[in-house]
């Protein structure tokens, strides 16, 4: 079963251009299975000869030793003699390559009338060991797990063209406040919206465990991609003998998705001293596990040094590793997961291009996340309960009165409805429409 992704849409006004592109994400999200969408793109849509398209993997140790040994020999030797159209190469699982960012380099300087598309499950493997080299030939995306939307078109068809009638309005409305018209009141089609968003908060998007049947293969499933993920990539990366201090402070993270992080608390818990422990949240966050979220501030250098929030690329992934994967009804953390849900939508909507943050005074006073889009900020506030209607936080109220926004936003759980504050604009969305 195969899902189109939101992503070929972003790609596809690049495939016809001179520069390599990179699809770099997790394991097993998806990026083989693209790489053929891809290929099925360029053969009807665009009309490609199937004879001018190649795809190869580097978990092929003979492919990826004769890469190594002679990149041009490797290369040249699938494509055709006719020199006057572009022949396309994919290579899956790039990271195994040795210099492979030297070797592209010298591919695409001298060999005339190649594309070449390779995907990577490391960041720090592909954007900084590749793209130092490759800087100018190389386009990056990111594949994620599955978004909302894409969790939808594989479980709900009807429901995904309701989830983009409203997503439409939202993501292009809010944030430039042009053409948002909202009717108040409760979502006339919350119960099967929220049936779905509560099972995609437990299980996340991993595409294997959202088109699986039966809570204890997805169960499988997400045992094997952390155990696979933590001996082919993170123990790897981090030369690491054992991976007991890793496990104690992943999991450590996954019971503190919400709150904000002590160092010295994670050191102890992990038993590694702090050099040792940044260098392991780093890899969390190249590999895409992890992502920290630092705290605003008008001054640039207090929110460097502050202690940041961390949270998840994936909530299956998340609660695995807390060994909870009960319905959302039935469990304390359910605000810190749709927290988390929220900022993993922002962090594709927005990450790439400006700055998501949250807020916390000395005395408590706290907004979910604060966007930067610009100059401007946007304040987010998470609320999944049921409102009556519009009804301000005191935290949201003192973010706008300290900081006037043009626009602030409520996350609902399913209610509909927009209020002033001054001269800001509150709008209240529920939150599976994001």
């Amino acid at each position: 079963m195969i899902i189109e992704r939101d992503l070929m849409e972003k790609i596809v006004p690049f495939l016809l251009r001179k520069e390599f592109i990179a699809i770099v994400g997790p394991r097993q999200s998806g990026k083989t299975t693209f790489l053929e969408m891809v290929r099925t793109h360029l053969c009807k849509k665009l009309k490609i000869n199937k004879d001018f398209i190649k795809t190869v993997t580097f978990e092929d140790r003979i492919a990826l030793l004769q890469f190594e040994r002679d990149p041009i020999a490797f290369v040249s030797s699938y494509m055709q003699s006719n020199h006057f159209k572009t022949f396309y190469l994919m290579i899956d699982e790039f990271q195994y390559a040795i210099d492979g960012g030297q070797k592209l380099k010298l591919i695409y300087d001298t060999v005339k009338g190649i594309k070449i598309f390779i995907t990577g499950s490391s960041s720090l493997d592909i954007k900084a060991h590749v793209g130092k080299f490759m800087v100018g030939r190389l386009l990056h995306f990111d594949l994620p797990p599955f978004n909302f939307r894409e969790y939808l078109r594989a479980r709900d068809k009807r429901l995904e063209v309701l989830y983009a009638q409203g997503n439409e309005k939202v993501v292009r409305g809010l944030f430039t406040g042009k053409g948002l018209k909202l009717q108040r009141g409760v979502d006339v089609f919350n119960k099967e919206m929220r049936r779905h968003y509560e099972k995609f908060c437990v299980w996340g998007g991993y595409p294997a465990v959202v088109v699986a049947k039966g809570d204890e293969v997805r169960r499988k499933l997400l045992s094997d991609i952390y155990n696979n993920y933590i001996l082919k990539d993170i123990k790897t990366l981090l030369e690491l003998a054992t991976e007991r201090n890793l496990f104690l402070l992943s999991q450590y993270l996954a019971t503190q998705v919400g709150n904000i992080v002590m160092y010295q608390n994670l050191s102890q818990v992990s038993q590694l001293d702090y050099r040792q422990l940044k260098k392991h949240l780093a890899i969390l966050q190249e590999t895409y596990v992890s992502r920290e979220v630092k705290p605003f501030f008008k001054n640039r250098q207090k929110e460097l040094s502050k202690n940041p929030k961390i949270f998840f690329a994936d909530l299956g992934f998340r609660n695995h590793l807390v060994d909870n994967m009960n319905a959302l009804d039935m469990r304390p953390d359910a605000g810190a997961i749709v927290e988390n849900a929220v900022f993993i939508r922002l962090h594709e909507l927005w990450g790439g291009m400006n700055k998501i943050n949250f807020w916390r005074t000395k005395v408590g006073a706290e907004v979910d996340f604060v966007i930067t889009i610009k100059d401007a900020v946007v304040p987010i506030e998470v609320k999944y309960s049921t409102f009556k209607t519009e009804k301000l936080s005191r935290s949201l109220a003192s973010f706008i009165d300290s900081f006037n926004p043009e626009y602030a936003v409520v996350l609902t759980k399913d209610y509909w409805g927009s209020m002033k504050r001054e001269k800001t604009k509150v709008i209240f969305v529920p939150v599976y429409y994001l």
